[in-house]
């Protein structure tokens, strides 16, 4: 019953012709979209998820970029797989994306009715902890950021208020630190942006969970990390300076450098005062006057012996002939007493030195050099060790780029050896073939273009057969076959025909044992018709 019901439907002869046409015209367009696959390069998913501001920056810098994207029915935003990675760096070098959080816009937005005093604050503190996070996340190495506010509560006692405090968490970018004093940008930032709030209260650490900034600056584990890190700039600054100064000669890649520094730390405050041997006359006072008392008759020589009258009569003194002696001369003056206050003038040198942290005690520079390469006489290039007149030139060269102080100890070490070559690295095996972007292109290809070719062979070309040669069977008058033919000719293809049924199949089948019986004569039918056509 369906085969009759088919065979009655195929003999309608407008419903077939539409039926043809609409199978036409879907592989028509099944072929179209096959075609434009093909040519479709494959998408894959670059970040998805996105809110609608960073979506909006990233397709603004894939447009820049000159890379296409395709935004799915998700949200997700696609590009080409082979511009994938392409695409992520250079999204990662404009530091997107971002992440959208609402900082201020929170405060924009319908604040409702009956709003408590308590959902303000939260409100505030929170945008003021995100507006805070997109600040410092404008930093290069810093991929994103988040700040917590502790604010304490406002009290009407002074002794009952509380310091604010803040806390920050950073995330870098990978392969990026921070400075020290990019550490302590961050730490007055945050402090300055709130009231109150002492950059001591401040604690930022990454993502890694490290501490990047000191509880206390001034303790002695933070004073001897700044003295290390000081130590090991220093050595760095040295040996890069002579390697710079020495790879001009030797090549790049052939001088290894090491530099030990020896530094004082030790703060010394001195303070001296000196009085000079030579001193001299500031002022001088002399003073003389008559002796009194005991003092004048200590000076005079006249007054001696008991006291009485036998003393007070001097003794008859005999000369050399026996007469009595002169009586000795008495005194010009009373005798005088001087008195002399010289004042000198003292000579007084203060100094106050205090001696700067950090000073380089010693230096020691160790320079190992490379093989040179020359050209040898046959022409070939060869590695050979240095000259001793040339590595005399490469240490004074040394000495010179480390500030070389013999009085100070300093010591510098030139050789010349060979460097051990590592091996080179065998590479890391290809991946297979089917893994590779351009076979998967080249797969869709051919997918592709077999598609439309069995498309073609297998739909067009049947469906354009059934459309048009039945129906220039059927056109054709049954007498044709007489006035083209011979009667004979005619007379059995005739028969052959009307005594099929009326269907096309069946009409189809008779013609095809007509061509099995007899094909020459089939054939000059054939031609006949093509003839009669042109």
């Amino acid at each position: 019953m369906p085969n009759e019901l088919t065979h009655r439907l195929q003999d309608i002869p407008g419903l077939r012709q539409l039926l043809l046409l609409l199978g036409l015209a879907g592989a028509i367009a099944l072929g179209i979209w096959l075609f434009f696959w093909t040519q479709q390069p494959g998408y894959a998913p670059l970040y998805s998820g996105l809110a609608d501001k960073d979506a909006a920056e990233v397709t603004e810098a894939l447009r820049g970029a000159g890379i296409p994207y395709r935004i799915e029915p998700t949200g997700a935003i696609s590009v080409p797989q082979a511009r994938l990675h392409d695409a992520r760096l250079k999204l990662a070098a404009q530091g997107l994306p971002q992440g959208s959080r609402a900082g201020f816009e929170l405060m924009r937005g319908e604040q409702g009715f009956g709003v408590s005093q308590f959902v303000e604050g939260a409100r505030y503190q929170h945008a003021l902890e995100t507006e805070i996070a997109r600040t410092i996340a404008t930093l290069r190495p810093v991929r994103d950021a988040r700040v917590h506010l502790a604010l304490p509560k406002p009290s009407a006692f002074t002794r009952g208020r509380e310091p604010a405090s803040a806390s920050v968490v950073l995330e870098l970018f990978p392969g990026r630190t921070l400075e020290p004093n990019q550490v302590a940008a961050i730490v007055h930032m945050v402090a300055t942006s709130v009231p109150e709030m002492s950059a001591e209260r401040v604690t930022v650490i990454d993502q890694s969970g490290r501490l990047l900034t000191q509880p206390d600056p001034n303790s002695d584990a933070a004073i001897s990390a700044q003295q290390f890190e000081q130590t090991r700039r220093l050595e760095a600054a040295f040996a890069q300076r002579v390697r710079d100064l020495l790879e001009p000669l030797t090549g790049p890649g052939r001088v290894n450098v090491q530099v030990t520094v020896d530094m004082d730390f030790t703060v010394t405050e001195e303070a001296r005062e000196v009085y000079l041997p030579d001193a001299k006359v500031r002022s001088e006072q002399v003073s003389e006057q008559p002796a009194v008392g005991v003092a004048a008759l200590a000076n005079n020589a006249a007054a001696a012996g008991i006291p009485g009258a036998a003393s007070n009569i001097p003794p008859a003194a005999e000369g050399a002939g026996g007469e009595p002696a002169a009586a000795p001369a008495a005194p010009a003056g009373p005798p005088m007493a001087r008195q002399a206050t010289r004042n000198f003038e003292l000579d007084r040198h203060v100094s106050h030195v205090r001696q700067p942290a950090g000073r380089i005690r010693r230096v020691s520079a160790a320079v190992l050099v490379d093989h040179v390469p020359e050209v040898g006489e046959n022409g070939q290039v060869e590695l050979r060790p240095l000259s001793e007149e040339r590595l005399a030139r490469i240490e004074a060269l040394v000495r010179e780029a480390v500030g070389f102080d013999a009085g100070r100890g300093d010591s510098v070490a030139v050789m010349n050896a060979p460097f051990v070559r590592p091996e080179p690295v065998q590479g890391v095996g290809e991946p297979p073939i089917w893994e590779h972007p351009l076979v998967g292109d080249i797969l869709r290809l051919l997918v592709g273009g077999g598609a439309v070719l069995a498309l073609v062979f297998g739909v067009l070309r049947p469906t354009l057969r059934q459309i048009v040669v039945p129906a220039r069977i059927q056109a054709l008058p049954e007498p044709v076959f007489e006035r083209i033919s011979g009667p004979t000719e005619a007379e059995l293809v005739n028969e052959a025909v009307t005594k099929a049924a009326n269907s096309y199949e069946e009409r189809l089948q008779a013609a095809r044992t007509a061509v099995n019986q007899d094909p020459r004569r089939v054939a000059q039918v054939v031609k006949s018709w093509v003839g009669a056509d042109g």
